[in-house]
């Protein structure tokens, strides 16, 4: 009887392993075993009705603000990355993977640079607000008024992902022209 927990224990034990080796998970220190409530939206109210140009801002907490390359990475210190109806970059990883795959990306060094995140819909700052010009409708939604979800993440100076810690704000925005 006792032989048969220990052979259950393992299988579960090795069944977890497999299966936080298998999402490309590196390092265990990446995940998240809690809520992390550092980041707090201020403007707008989650799932508000707004209208574009619009700019969303927030407090956060426990953390340094600083610009890319100005200090040696760390995990408390960086700036912010804002994704707007898209999932963000993997922990660990850069602003390379909004351009995985992208032919005009690979013949230029210097990709993704500002302008190419923008058409993107994706953000950098080093304030606590960014703000938003027009949102692209989104496609096969035919509502006049849509849910538009913008997630920030926390970025390195070095410019890697910190964790997994990522916050969002669901927005209802009127279709353009509507």
């Amino acid at each position: 009887m006792a032989g048969g927990r220990f052979l259950a224990r393992l299988t579960a034990l090795t069944a977890a392993l497999a299966l936080v080796t298998g999402c490309g998970i590196t390092h265990l220190r990446d995940l998240q075993f809690r809520v992390d409530e550092r980041l707090h939206f201020t403007s707008p109210s989650d799932r508000a009705l707004v209208h574009q140009p619009l700019t969303v801002s927030w407090t956060m907490d426990d953390f340094t603000v600083e610009p890319p390359e100005s200090a040696p990475p760390s995990r408390d210190a960086g700036y912010f990355a804002v994704f707007v109806d898209q999932s963000p970059i993997k922990p660990g990883h850069t602003m390379k993977d909004v351009a995985s795959g992208d032919n005009y990306c690979k013949q230029s060094a210097s990709c993704p640079d500002r302008a190419y995140l923008r058409q993107h819909q994706v953000f950098t700052t080093t304030s606590t607000h960014v703000r938003l010009g027009l949102i692209p409708a989104l496609a096969n939604d035919h509502e006049d008024v849509q849910l538009h979800t913008v997630t920030v993440v926390l970025m390195d100076t070095a410019g890697h992902r910190i964790g997994e810690s990522a916050w969002e704000l669901d927005l209802r925005i009127p279709k353009v022209g509507v």
